[in-house]
């Protein structure tokens, strides 16, 4: 239900957005690699998002846009069961997370030249829901059936609201109106949740 609700949420935020006229509208797709934490949980991440030239159709502003992002994030560890070597049942632990985060952000564009003028730089404040099972407990024990030994985990789920803030760094080049780009995703939420995204980026203008 609370997923539901976010989802609605960020389609009402983009659709209100895009009731402005006059306006250059982006739809931007950004999908890549994310590691969550302190770089042990790696997973994938996808962005979609929604931007357009700030106040365009009063006073043109080459350099700032703004927009916002919707996230889809997902990452998990997964510790070796079957014959664990005493290292890897101490240090080896099974998590998983999924994130979905709305970051309304503001965008810059700091150079006006030709090739240069696709770097950009963002920031914005993030709200969303993360659905998380870690391991709280494990047990070590000898399976007689088939004679191995085998790691029994015990897990605690949270699901809850988090509230945090991205930055972003990325190079965008349009060729009429197709993107192409890459993008560098930093994000701190307030579940202790510190996540890095490195990816591709693709979008259209209309």
């Amino acid at each position: 239900m609370k997923t539901a609700f976010i989802f609605l949420f960020c389609l009402g935020f983009i659709y209100g957005m895009g009731q402005q006229t006059h306006f250059s509208n982006n739809v931007k797709l950004t999908g890549g690699r994310i590691l969550f934490g302190t770089g042990d949980v790696p997973g994938y991440g996808v962005n979609v998002e929604y931007s357009r030239r700030l106040n365009a159709n009063k006073n043109p502003n080459k350099h700032f846009s703004w927009g916002a992002d919707l996230s889809f994030e997902y990452g998990s560890r997964q510790p070796k069961v079957v014959n664990p070597t005493l290292s890897e049942f101490l240090n080896e632990t099974y998590y998983a997370t999924t994130n979905i985060i709305l970051t309304p952000k503001l965008i810059y564009y700091p150079f006006a030249q030709t090739f240069a003028k696709g770097i950009n730089i963002s920031g914005g404040l993030s709200v969303g829901y993360t659905s998380q099972s870690r391991e709280f407990q494990s047990s070590y024990r000898y399976d007689t059936t088939f004679q191995s030994s085998v790691r029994r985990s015990y897990l605690e789920y949270i699901n809850q609201a988090i509230f945090g803030y991205r930055i972003t760094a990325g190079y965008e080049w349009w060729f009429r109106r197709i993107l192409v780009g890459a993008q560098l995703n930093f994000d701190s939420y307030t579940n202790g949740d510190i996540n890095t995204l490195v990816g591709l980026k693709t979008g259209i203008r209309f």
